[in-house]
């Protein structure tokens, strides 16, 4: 009697997790195995949606369409980027230099300087502003296609009327 009340639990455990609801999507798998030494990154001009100044780089993915990207930003010293929003979550990790972030909005508002290593998750929708006093590379993860909404289009470098800072 005693084995067969410690056997039920091992075989209801396998049904139970098969049929309990998933609670997180996974990422699609990569097509193709992706690696490259920081000295072998090939950098170009920043995007649109961004300042003058900075330059990125693409590791994985395509930003530009639906799917998972890896990216990686090198901004200069003194760069700023206005207060702004992305419609999906953004993952940040710091590789070099001094980041600062300006987070939230209201009573949530809130900021934080980063070191080298330094790691941020803004959910979908979070208002921001990023600068760096003496430059940074970071590297950005998240699902596009990617996507910057300014708060005060006054910032927004496509429009025209950005002001550089």
């Amino acid at each position: 009697m005693t084995a067969r009340l410690l056997f039920l639990p091992l075989v209801l455990l396998p049904l139970a997790l098969a049929a309990a609801p998933a609670t997180k999507t996974a990422m699609p798998a990569a097509s193709q195995h992706a690696m490259a030494d920081a000295d072998q990154v090939k950098w170009g001009p920043g995007p649109a949606g961004l300042p003058a100044g900075a330059q990125a780089a693409v590791l994985w993915g395509d930003p530009g369409k639906a799917g998972p990207f890896v990216i990686r930003i090198k901004a200069p010293a003194g760069y700023h980027v206005g207060r702004h929003w992305h419609p999906s979550d953004e993952l940040v990790t710091v590789l070099e230099g001094d980041f600062h972030l300006d987070m939230g909005s209201g009573s949530s508002a809130h900021s934080h300087d980063f070191s080298a290593g330094g790691y941020s998750l803004m959910p979908a929708k979070m208002q921001h502003a990023a600068s760096t006093k003496g430059g940074a590379i970071v590297q950005v993860s998240g699902m596009g296609p990617f996507a910057i909404h300014y708060v005060d289009p006054k910032d927004d470098p496509r429009t025209g009327k950005a002001k550089a800072k």
